[in-house]
């Protein structure tokens, strides 16, 4: 499955989003909200998620750990642009 995700297009916090998001990699078709621009399903069974937020963009393909680890931090923890 493949979910696009906009965050340009929700103006509430970051830890909302994250709730939102490890919502969504547990229960993809039962989440919908304005961040989310498309599902679509690419016959695999990995989950890919196309962040943009801002001028940042990234395709992730999330492993069943990163899945997991999403699921339970958030989706910010595996963006590129908030790695240290």
């Amino acid at each position: 499955m493949k979910i696009t995700i906009d965050r340009t297009h929700c103006d509430l916090c970051q830890s909302y989003c994250d709730r939102h998001a490890a919502k969504l990699v547990r229960f993809p078709l039962g989440e919908d909200r304005p961040c989310i621009q498309a599902i679509e399903d690419d016959g695999k069974l990995e989950l890919t998620l196309v962040v943009k937020d801002g001028e940042h963009e990234a395709t992730l393909t999330l492993s069943e750990a990163e899945r997991q680890r999403v699921a339970l931090e958030g989706l910010s923890i595996i963006l590129p642009w908030y790695r240290s």
